[in-house]
Order: C-alpha cells, then sequence, then structure tokens
C-alpha cells in the first residue's frame, strides 16, 4: 500500500489531463511554427502551409477538449468510471477489483530528430518509452470479456469516424506499436492476467496518490460490495444512469459529481 495519506473515501475524485494536455499542445505549437519557417522562410508553401493549418486545426481542438472534456477517471464510492474516448465509458464496481499492482508500459513514439534545412524536410523517427510503476487494476476475465471487450469495440468504432477527435484516455495512451489497437495498453493482459492501467503522468497526479486514493476506496468499499451483490434483497440499480449513474457539473477547471449511490445513502439517512 502507497504511504501517501489517502483523503476521504467518500468524497468523490475526478481527474483530468491537465499536463499531458499541455505538453501535446506544446508539441503541437512547435509543428505550427515549423510549418511557417518552411512556408515562409524556404518558400515551401506546398509543404508548410498544409502543415501549419494542420497543426493550427490541432491545437484549437486540443484546447477545447482541455477546457471542455469530461475527467478521464472518476473515483467514487460505487467504484471507478474511465473515460476512454469521450462517447465510451468503462465502470468497474470496487468488487470487480481482484487486486491492485504496477506495470511498466512500453509504447512507440514519433520522435523529431533533427531538420535539414538543405533537403526541407523534418526528419522523425519512431522511438519507445515507457509509463514506469503504473497502476494497474487487476478484474477477472469474465468480466474483461462481459464488459471491457464490448467497449473495445466500441472504441474502434468511434475511431473510423468523426467520434475518434473525443477526448479520453486513448487519446494519451499511446499504443504499444504502429499496429496494435489505441487500446492495448489501456487493458493490457500479462502473465493470463487482466488489467485496466491508469498511467498517473496521463491524469497529472503523482503515483503515490494516486494508487492511495484508489486502494482506500478498493478496501472500504469491494468487500461490502460483494456481500451485497450476493445478498437477495441487494436493490437494483435504476436503468439509464448504471450502476453509476454519474452527474458532472463543471466550476471553473473543477468537476463536481453525485453518483445514485451515494443519493440514495443521503436520503435513507434523512
Amino acid at each position: 500500500m502507497s504511504s501517501v495519506q489517502a483523503q476521504d473515501v467518500n468524497q468523490i475524485i475526478a481527474y483530468g489531463s491537465g499536463r499531458t494536455a499541455l505538453k501535446y499542445i506544446a508539441f503541437s505549437a512547435l509543428v505550427l511554427v515549423v510549418g511557417l519557417v518552411v512556408a515562409f522562410g524556404r518558400n515551401n508553401w506546398l509543404l508548410g502551409v498544409p502543415l501549419a493549418a494542420v497543426a493550427a486545426v490541432v491545437i484549437v481542438w486540443q484546447i477545447n477538449g482541455l477546457l471542455t472534456a469530461k475527467p478521464l477517471v472518476l473515483l467514487s464510492p460505487a467504484g471507478l468510471r474511465l473515460n476512454l474516448d469521450g462517447y465510451v465509458f468503462l465502470d468497474i464496481p470496487w468488487r470487480e477489483v481482484a487486486g491492485i499492482s504496477s506495470l511498466d508500459l512500453t509504447f512507440e513514439v514519433l520522435k523529431k530528430r533533427w531538420y535539414d534545412f538543405s533537403a526541407d524536410t523534418p526528419r522523425y523517427s519512431l522511438g519507445k518509452e515507457q509509463y514506469r510503476d503504473v497502476t494497474a487494476l487487476q478484474v477477472s476475465e469474465a468480466f474483461a470479456d462481459k464488459t471491457v471487450l464490448p467497449l473495445w469495440r466500441a472504441v474502434n468504432r468511434n475511431s473510423r469516424g468523426l467520434r475518434r477527435f473525443g477526448i479520453g484516455m486513448a487519446t494519451f495512451t499511446p499504443a504499444p506499436n504502429s499496429t496494435a489497437s489505441r487500446l492495448s495498453n489501456i487493458f493490457p493482459t500479462q502473465d493470463g492476467k487482466r488489467f485496466v492501467t491508469l498511467p498517473h503522468s496521463v491524469l497529472s497526479v503523482g503515483r503515490d496518490q494516486l494508487r492511495a486514493e484508489i486502494e482506500a476506496r478498493w478496501h472500504a468499499f469491494g468487500e461490502r460490495q460483494q456481500r451485497a451483490s450476493q445478498s437477495p434483497w441487494s436493490p437494483q440499480c435504476a436503468s439509464g444512469g448504471g450502476a453509476f449513474g454519474v452527474t458532472l457539473r463543471r466550476n471553473g477547471t473543477s468537476a463536481v459529481a453525485m453518483t445514485k449511490a451515494a443519493m440514495i445513502t443521503r436520503n435513507a439517512s434523512a
């Protein structure tokens, strides 16, 4: 267990893209500058203008996503909600978490090597990078097949249309290689075990703090949910909101959320 003290386990916490999105915006701004230099400095309008135009569009999209996108991860007493692509969300009740561990995720990125002014061509190469000590939630194979796999397919369908521009975990978590699915590093399989990973650098939160918050809620609510699900008198969740029924309300850059489970508890104690 992490040595960092978790907050009140009944508190709902939202994590967004934060510094990770700013890093992508900075890279796009660099591409925009390169395009302008090529167009006006080298008089190569055919290459420079399209490059600058694409970079400008991407910057607008990224800034809009940073300001308006829903949180990437939401922790609540009911469980964990993962924003996959801005349209598809995965709800993981704490009872479905079999264990919490750490994994290293390797992925390919396009790295700018140098700029050859004589050839008017930016030089890039594929390189390997890693997210180290990523918090990983182990889930059962049954849960992965029944719940995760259909959502995986939905995200892949969205990636072929206009919805591919949604902002979610898949936006900031690169695939292991150019031929792998964009969700391969979010739902990896290692040693025959299924995991859901939460890269802390993507979520703009410290590794120890993120793990402490997750472990505290898992220990507090996991066993309780298992007992409730085995009870013949356990209440069923209302349709339409799922097990979480999360409603978000933004106040500036913060997100306030309340689950149906918390609302039911409050009404019962009133």
